[in-house]
Formats: structure tokens, C-alpha cells, sequence
């Protein structure tokens, strides 16, 4: 059939191609908000598009709208070495974007005792001793502990390059090391990776098991998620794994491929898919109407001492754009991008995940074309 014969879906004055995913996407989206809303989510994805070889690295992007999944997209490869596709399947390194379910699992040991908000962490963490100071359990939650990231550490050992590996127990070792905060406890965002390292090995303590099987048996198994999982062993084989990639015009393929370095958990360290992701943000909007949830709990006011209640809750943001509500996360390392946001009003979730740097979301444009 030609292009030009397919049938059509008119919104307005126009046109979209109803055997175009993409097109047929925008179609039903207009039919909820503005064309030119649409219109400008079409050319986004669309531009985006046109820059990415679709023989190279690329993303996948999902919207949820209403318990239903309205649009997927999937460009590029997964592995430029194999010609995998990326599809919904595709398992990609989420970076930040863990923070939110290391935060879910510290939350759900609260709920059950095993914590309180307001405890000294240092109880269960020796490895703060020398910090002489007590640090509330909040503030490494909200990143206002003062605590310093461990990566500024990391790069300025002498001897260390940057291949060299590095996993929890390591950065732990370094922590132990710190004692000089960069501010007062709950006085100031200052975000720090160290935080949710802490946070991770504070799960394993009080719970007894890995950060990874607890967050399978209490946030995953319950929702049918059986492929979502933090990375802890570098040994381990994840199904539908993505490559990471960033372009080198010095070689012959055009681009140079990220070997990840780490099995950090707690900052980082989990691999999801959209098809899994998307599980994932139905139970987000069915919490978001229960204020008794363990995700109101993530998101409740956690204020610094001089009362100022920061946009960082529990690994999660909680901010307002163009006159909505808009909670987010996002995340970036080894050519990894990632966007997981939520527009809680109008029960969407839009994700964006992307195997190179150019393929980088662009919250501001997505934003505006979701809600302007």
C-alpha cells in the first residue's frame, strides 16, 4: 500500500497515519488534550529520531495513561555487536533512577518497625564513626546529610584509573574513611550518592537479606515484575541486557562502547525494561490515590531545620511545572539516560530510557508538550 493511501485519523486540520504507532499514539492523545500539544510531542520523538541512526544506540519511550499503555516507541540497537533491536523487553542500566526503589524498601521497613525516621543511622552503620555526629535517618533519605559523594573520592586516588571496579563493599570502606561533612545535617539539599550506598547496606542489615531480594520480594514478586533487579554480582547474566554507547569519530563503527565499571546498589545499580517499568507505574497511580500508601510515605514533606521543605523527598521529586504537579527522577552514567515522570493529575507516566548520550530526554520539552 502507499504511504499516502493508508488510512488517516484527522485531528483538526491534522493528519496522522493510523498504521503509524507513533502516529496512531498522537491520534488518541489528541483526543484527551490539544492538538498542539501533540503536535509537539510528535515532533520531539520525531526529531529525536531523525538524529539517531537506527543502525546505532538509541531509546525506548512509553506513556501510561489511565492504567493504559498509549504509546511505545523503540529506536535503535541494544547491541551495536549483535544488531539487537531494542524492544520493550530490552533491559536497560536505570542509574539514579534506583533511588526511588532503594527509598521503597527503607520505607517499607519503617512501616514495619524495624526503623523510625527520626533514628540515628549510626546505630546500624559503624562505618560513619568517624563523622562524630548523629545522622537521622530522613537526611540520607532527602540527601541532607551532608555526607559527601563517594565519586569526587574515587576520582582523586592516586593510581586509580577509571576502569578500575568498584561495588558497595569498596565505596563502604571509603565512607569509613570520611569525617567532614560538607553541611550540618538537615540544613541543605546536597545531593550524594553515598547516601543510598548507606541506605542499601542499612535494608541488608535490618532486614537480613540483600538489598536485591528484598526489593524482589516485597516491591516486585507482589506486582507479577519478575525481570526488574538491582545488578549486585558482575558475574550475573541479565536477560535482554543493553549496551551502552557514546559516539568516537576516531572509530571505525563511529561509537565506543561503555564497559560498566561497578555493581554499586542503592544509587544506581538496577536494570529494567519498559514492558516492566510500565507494571510498575500502574501500582505508582493506584498508591497515588491511597494517601495511606507506602508511596505517599516516600513523599511526604521532610523539612531542614529552619523549616524549608525541599522539592527531594524519598528518592523521589516532588516539584510543580507549568501550573501541575510533576513527580520525577532521572538518572545518567556510562552513556545511560533515564526519565521516569509522573504527572500524578492527569494518571500518566511517561518513560524515557536511552542507551547513548544523544538520545538524553529533555524533560523541559517533554513537559511542555505534555501540559502547555
Amino acid at each position: 500500500m502507499n504511504v499516502r493511501d493508508r488510512p488517516k485519523a484527522v485531528i483538526g486540520d491534522v493528519f496522522f497515519d493510523t498504521k503509524d504507532p507513533l502516529a496512531r499514539t498522537i491520534s488518541a492523545l489528541c483526543q484527551k488534550t490539544s492538538r498542539h500539544c501533540m503536535q509537539k510531542l510528535l515532533e520531539y520523538y520525531s526529531e529525536l529520531e531523525a538524529i539517531l541512526p537506527s543502525q546505532g544506540p538509541g531509546f525506548s519511550a512509553a506513556i501510561l495513561c489511565a492504567g493504559e499503555t498509549l504509546f511505545e516507541r523503540h529506536h535503535g540497537l541494544a547491541s551495536l555487536e549483535l544488531k539487537v533491536p531494542l524492544s520493550r523487553d530490552s533491559a536497560y542500566y536505570l542509574a539514579s533512577e534506583s533511588k526511588q526503589f532503594t527509598a521503597a524498601c527503607v520505607m517499607s521497613l519503617v512501616r514495619e518497625g524495624a526503623i523510625s525516621l527520626d533514628d540515628d543511622v549510626c546505630a546500624h552503620l559503624p562505618e560513619l564513626t568517624k563523622f562524630e555526629q548523629p545522622f537521622p535517618l530522613r537526611s540520607l533519605l532527602n540527601h541532607s546529610s551532608g555526607i559527601p559523594d563517594y565519586f569526587q573520592f574515587l576520582q582523586c586516588q592516586l593510581g586509580r584509573h577509571e576502569a578500575d571496579y568498584f561495588n558497595n563493599d569498596i565505596i563502604l570502606q571509603l565512607i569509613s574513611r570520611m569525617d567532614t561533612v560538607e553541611c550540618p545535617a538537615q540544613t541543605e539539599h546536597r545531593y550524594s550518592n553515598s547516601n543510598y550506598i548507606l541506605l542499601a547496606t542499612l535494608v541488608q542489615r535490618l532486614s537480613g537479606m540483600t538489598c536485591k531480594d528484598y526489593a524482589r520480594k516485597t516491591l516486585f514478586e507482589p506486582l507479577g515484575i519478575q525481570e526488574m533487579t538491582y545488578d549486585d554480582d558482575r558475574f550475573d547474566v541479565i536477560e535482554h541486557r543493553v549496551f551502552s554507547y557514546e559516539s568516537d569519530a576516531a572509530r571505525s563503527s563511529g561509537y565506543k562502547q561503555h564497559l560498566g565499571n561497578a555493581n554499586t546498589v542503592g544509587d544506581g545499580g538496577m536494570y529494567g525494561s519498559t514492558a516492566q517499568l510500565l507494571l510498575w507505574e500502574v501500582e505508582w497511580h493506584r498508591q497515588w490515590a491511597d494517601h495511606s500508601s507506602l508511596l505517599h510515605a516516600m513523599l511526604q514533606p521532610s523539612p531542614f531545620l529552619d523549616g524549608t521543605v525541599p522539592d527531594y523527598r524519598f528518592g523521589l521529586e516532588f516539584t510543580e511545572r507549568f501550573g501541575q504537579e510533576v513527580v520525577f527522577h532521572n538518572g545518567g552514567l556510562w552513556g545511560f539516560n533515564t526519565l521516569i515522570v509522573r504527572l500524578p493529575q492527569f494518571r500518566t507516566s511517561i518513560i524515557h530510557l536511552a542507551n547513548c548520550q544523544n538520545a538524553e530526554p529533555d524533560m523541559d520539552r517533554i513537559l511542555s508538550a505534555a501540559l502547555t
